[in-house]
């Protein structure tokens, strides 16, 4: 027997659908949302069961032979396969669900999951938007990116590093995703909020894709929730649109005559409301970190030339055929030491130092090999690095760049272009 005949008319299959939709996103979110810090998550209960169930569909299901990373890691091959296990169970559960219980208050069960999407869509883009507003998550270039050919730059550090560039585009993207996220938690709103998010997600996803960033299968879903809030009002907007007609959309939302239930009501969706803004900023208040452009930088963090290289007590010249030599070192604000040797090839050590003993300890990424040196500051800000490297005793001096200098970093802006002749 069919499923089309086991569930009856075309209205029966659109209620499948629409109860498997239904299913698939509440597992969506519980099981592969973004990490919370105050919002209950559900993830640490049930990511032991989904991964295992993950690794056996990639085993036993696609047959897949190569390692594969099964973890619920954002754009893995573990995310795209748990996608499938959901679609899966949801179909499965509503197909039971449908046999059990044929008849539900569909105007009442619609109400509650598109508040339930537009809550969660919203924090999702209340997240992301901060985040750019207050420059967190297109960060300003590091040194060591600024001193990278362009051509050597993988393309999805080079749109990074570019947005990172700029202040005032930043701003603007994640101030309309705050936006957006701000209309969505309105009733007289949400519509127009939910075309805004549409068409932001729609360039995100765009963008993910097109600088193969690594969050397509979030941004895939995002733009899906907005596509499902706008669904009711579909035929309403193409009245509207194609034949300047005015219909109204059929869609129930309840009204709360008694006091004590509108006082409920109200107070639920407040704290709702709260507690996801409470969400999204309370790390900032507690980082004081309201521009990270401006945010201090840890000790030694910047981009260094080296002056001078001795190897064994030789001096080694900065030309292009030494290419063990050092060129110039960067330390990245996330605890690296990068080398860049005179073949312009980059290495990153994990960076740690100890500034009673005056020692770097740079353990090679790769090797995890373990490096110390001895240094010093001299009384002209240079630093001097002495210890051992490949069994090869090694002096380096250092002279720190002004890396914000860099003309990618400049302030400049003109309305007409005499300026920049």
């Amino acid at each position: 027997m069919s499923i089309k005949s086991a569930l009856g008319n075309k209205s029966s299959i659109k209620q499948y659908t629409w109860r498997s939709t239904i299913l698939f996103v509440l597992l969506f979110t519980i099981s592969f949302s973004t990490p919370t810090n105050y919002i209950p998550t559900f993830r640490t209960y049930s990511d032991p069961f989904f991964e295992q169930l993950i690794l056996w569909t990639g085993l036993f299901i696609f047959n897949l032979q190569e390692p594969f990373i099964y973890q619920l890691t954002s754009d893995s091959t573990g995310a795209y396969l748990h996608t499938f296990n959901l679609l899966i169970i949801s179909v499965v559960i509503a197909y039971c669900w449908k046999q059990r219980q044929p008849k539900l208050n569909e105007a009442k069960l619609a109400y509650a999951f598109y508040t339930y999407v537009r809550y969660y869509l919203a924090l999702q883009l209340f997240l992301y938007g901060f985040n750019k507003v207050f420059k967190c998550q297109f960060f300003l270039p590091e040194p060591n990116t600024l001193y990278t050919f362009v051509g050597d730059t993988p393309k999805d550090l080079l749109f990074w590093s570019t947005m990172g560039s700029s202040y005032i585009y930043t701003f603007w993207g994640g101030a309309l995703e705050v936006l957006a996220a701000s209309l969505l938690l309105f009733r007289k709103t949400y519509l127009i909020g939910s075309l805004f998010a549409l068409g932001i997600l729609s360039n995100v996803l765009a963008i993910n894709i097109g600088f193969n960033i690594s969050v397509k299968l979030y941004a895939s879903f995002f733009l899906f929730l907005s596509f499902i809030l706008i669904l009711p009002y579909l035929p309403s907007l193409h009245a509207f649109f194609i034949h300047q007609k005015l219909v109204p959309p059929k869609i129930w939302w309840p009204a709360f005559e008694q006091h004590p239930k509108r006082l409920v009501y109200a107070t639920v969706k407040t704290l709702s409301i709260w507690l996801i803004l409470f969400e999204c900023l309370i790390p900032y208040f507690e980082a004081n970190n309201f521009n990270d452009d401006i945010q201090t930088r840890p000790p030694f963090h910047g981009a260094y030339e080296v002056n001078s290289f001795l190897e064994n007590d030789v001096p080694i010249p900065a030309l292009s055929n030494f290419t063990k030599r050092w060129k110039r070192v960067f330390v990245h604000r996330r605890n690296y030491f990068i080398v860049q040797t005179m073949d312009d090839k980059m290495q990153d050590y994990k960076f740690q130092y100890n500034a009673e003993e005056q020692l770097f300890y740079l353990t090679h990424t790769g090797t995890l090999v373990e490096y110390p040196f001895r240094y010093q500051v001299t009384n002209t800000g240079d630093l001097i690095l002495i210890g051992k490297q490949e069994g090869q005793s090694i002096e380096v001096r250092l002279k720190e760049l002004n890396w914000r200098k860099m003309p990618l970093l400049a302030p400049n802006f003109s309305w007409t272009i005499d300026a920049i002749q």
